[in-house]
């Protein structure tokens, strides 16, 4: 039986549909928390996407993701977090991320500290953390976009801020100017380095565990790469979620990343 040109076509036009439907990204809700009470203010960066949100008051956000990619949460005060999306993901449309706080060692004992009597008075942000200039800064800007705050501004505030109930607050005019000026757009773009700076130490942190555990007989030995170009390697597979899987203990799963990733690296001959 002879299929026609048309019928051709159809079929190619579905299996582009089918294709299209499995790179789609889907609007994924979430909450960031620790000890069940919500985080504000948290960075949620799509690392395959390279796309990013901020949760809020909550500890509420949304970020467009597929399966298998990754997002990481950074928070000066907690940890960095790096997790994959799954089918499960996608298919609740919902997740819950647990974050854990820093812990900070003090080199000397202080015998008299400021929050000796704030702390057992109970008073409010007592072990809080003081945020640094850009994170005060980005704080007071309006997280609204550029469009809504000039709505906001010229046509919301003013009637808001008339009337008799309610409490005045800042923005308005402030708002406009640090966009026109570019200060919000200067400083977010600030903090972005900052996160990748710290993002990049995580990294290299995480890559000599790794390194570490495989040995370098491994590399040299087993995959045939030179002594100085393991850290290049390592760098070289980080795309491939290695330090996920190693956090898990997902061993094996590097091991067959190594093996695939090592032809394709020694044989390009400028790396």
């Amino acid at each position: 039986m002879k299929i026609s040109n048309i019928t051709y076509l159809l079929l190619f036009f579905a299996s582009s549909l089918s294709i299209h439907a499995q790179e789609k990204r889907v609007l994924l809700k979430g909450v960031v928390q620790n000890n069940s009470s919500p985080i504000e203010n948290v960075h949620i960066i799509n690392l395959s996407a390279r796309k990013g949100s901020l949760s809020n008051k909550d500890g509420e956000f949304k970020i467009s993701v597929k399966e298998n990619d990754t997002l990481l949460f950074s928070d000066i005060q907690y940890l960095l977090k790096r997790i994959m999306i799954t089918s499960e993901d996608i298919r609740k449309e919902k997740i819950s991320v647990e974050l854990k706080p820093k812990n900070y060692k003090l080199k000397e004992i202080v015998l008299f500290k400021n929050n000796e009597v704030t702390a057992p008075l109970g008073l409010p942000n007592t072990d809080k953390k003081k945020l640094n200039k850009i994170e005060r800064k980005l704080n007071y800007y309006s997280q609204k976009s550029t469009p809504m705050v000039f709505l906001d501004a010229l046509l919301l505030s003013p009637i808001i801020n008339a009337l008799p109930f309610t409490k005045k607050k800042g923005g308005g005019i402030d708002d406009i100017y640090n966009i026109v000026s570019g200060n919000r757009k200067n400083d977010r773009t600030l903090k972005r380095l900052l996160d990748q700076d710290q993002l990049n130490n995580y990294n290299q942190l995480k890559l000599k565990e790794i390194r570490s555990y495989f040995t370098e007989n491994f590399f040299t030995q087993k995959i045939s790469i030179p002594k100085e170009r393991i850290n290049p390697f390592l760098n070289y597979c980080l795309e491939k979620n290695i330090i996920i899987l190693f956090d898990r203990k997902r061993y094996l799963e590097i091991t067959d990343i190594f093996i695939k990733e090592s032809k394709g690296f020694l044989s390009d001959k400028n790396r």
